[in-house]
């Protein structure tokens, strides 16, 4: 670039804006948003087709560039030339404030490397909003995201979690949510459960209750869910050696196997599969 002596300029980084989008109800989106998605010269979505609806709702034309999990080395250097070329890139996720449960911290390291500025443009997020109608008198709380995939790493999760006291929010997808209610009620039975379901859409629920009574209520999950969860005091775990001397009494009382095991982990707040893995070592 040459100033008007002649002499090269240096380019001036662009900035990247960190955009929040309607995690459901279109109307959330801010004037400013809008506004910064039509005058800057990129949008890296997680998804195009996803942003491509959102920016037709809104009569915008941009240039869109995928940017999540999949693709994020070797797009990040890409948008990192742009800012350093001084364009200015809008970052978006599917829905809600990126950073969260999404690469989008990636690209904001790399757009501070390139010394581009990092502006946020705040708005929806399913983290705040169901914290904002939980009721949980705190002064701290712990994001999570989406909980682990892995049932070990999940349970391992919760098991650190049921030792804590501040409230935790996490995301569960409709098919895994049940799976996770089970690990809850395992591992924090006396827990408190706010349950946000289709924050902000047409079905959206605010529920509230015991990790079992969110697997009665929930019995076939749709949509997507924000869990906060209070852990609470939770009852004493029992030892092998005390899970064992009650499956003994339970035999000798002629109870079946599957539902002494059941009986069992009831009250020694253990998972029934590991009651029933005992009561299997002991007949050998």
């Amino acid at each position: 670039m040459l100033a008007a002596d002649g002499s090269i300029l240096s380019r001036v980084p662009g900035t990247l804006y960190v955009v929040a989008t309607p995690i459901g109800n279109l109307e959330d989106l801010s004037a400013r948003a809008a506004r910064v998605l039509a005058e800057v010269e990129i949008v890296a979505a997680e998804r195009v087709q996803t942003a491509k609806k959102l920016l037709r709702h809104l009569a915008i034309e941009a240039r869109c560039l995928s940017y999540n999990d999949r693709n994020k080395r070797r797009t990040t250097e890409r948008l990192q030339n742009a800012l350093r070329a001084g364009d200015s890139v809008a970052l978006i996720c599917d829905a809600g404030t990126p950073g969260l449960s999404d690469p989008g911290q990636d690209l904001v390291a790399a757009a501070v490397e390139a010394g581009a500025t990092v502006t946020p443009i705040p708005g929806p997020s399913a983290a705040t909003a169901l914290l904002s109608v939980a009721g949980t008198r705190t002064r701290t709380v712990t994001i999570i995201g989406f909980l682990p995939k892995r049932m070990a790493e999940r349970r391992g999760l919760l098991a650190t979690l049921s030792k804590g006291t501040d409230p935790v929010i996490a995301f569960e997808s409709p098919h895994r949510l049940r799976q996770t209610l089970t690990d809850i009620t395992d591992l924090l039975p006396t827990a408190q459960l706010v349950v946000g379901r289709e924050i902000t859409k047409l079905h959206e629920e605010i529920w509230r209750g015991t990790p079992g009574e969110a697997l009665v209520h929930f019995s076939s999950p749709r949509g997507e869910f924000t869990l906060l969860l209070v852990p609470g005091d939770q009852p004493r775990v029992w030892s092998d050696d005390e899970v064992r001397a009650a499956l003994l009494v339970q035999r000798d009382n002629g109870v079946r196997r599957s539902k002494a095991a059941a009986a069992v982990a009831a009250a020694a707040g253990r998972p029934r599969q590991a009651v029933y893995a005992l009561w299997a070592t002991e007949q050998h």
